[in-house]
């Protein structure tokens, strides 16, 4: 039996933004530009950033870049 590793071609992208509504169209461009990539996880957080005190929005997207988008 021949057992794959998947986890070997994920990748991971993190986008940051001061408002929730900016992560989202930050990701909404990427997508667009990679429109055969294939999403595993999301994980969507907000933090406070210590070095000048304001709320940040964070995505962490884990994805298997597709082939047909490495150009």
């Amino acid at each position: 039996m021949k057992v794959l590793n998947y986890a070997s071609d994920l990748a991971v992208k993190t986008f940051v933004s001061a408002s929730a509504a900016g992560v989202e169209e930050l990701i909404n461009a990427w997508m667009l530009s990679k429109p055969n990539t294939f999403v595993n996880g999301l994980e969507f957080t907000s933090t406070v950033n210590p070095s000048t005190s304001k709320l940040e929005f964070a995505a962490i997207i884990v994805y298997q870049p597709s082939e047909q988008d490495q150009s």
